[in-house]
């Protein structure tokens, strides 16, 4: 037989003291980036459909862009994230 089968002491599985904070953390997270998020679309539903037009975004791609900004990719890289709306331009 293995020691590992014949091990006198049990590994226990305690849980970490940090496991409620960090809940009690991540909720705090996700809630503020539901405000920063809902934020974001009323500042730019706010806008009238010239200014829009201007800068390239619809009405319709407001959730998109947000989220983009705020998404997970935004997270963990925010240079990573580019907000490209309108036509591109490919070089030649």
């Amino acid at each position: 037989m293995s020691a590992y089968e014949h091990s006198s002491s049990p590994v226990r599985h305690t849980p970490a003291l940090r496991s409620p904070r960090i809940t009690v953390a991540g909720i705090l997270r996700r809630a503020v980036q539901r405000w920063q998020r809902s934020r974001a679309v009323a500042a730019l539903q706010q806008l009238d459909d010239r200014l829009l037009e201007d800068i390239g975004v619809t009405r319709n791609d407001i959730p998109r862009i947000v989220e983009g900004l705020f998404g997970d990719a935004a997270q963990e890289s925010p240079a990573a994230v580019t907000l490209s709306v309108g036509p591109r331009v490919q070089e030649a």
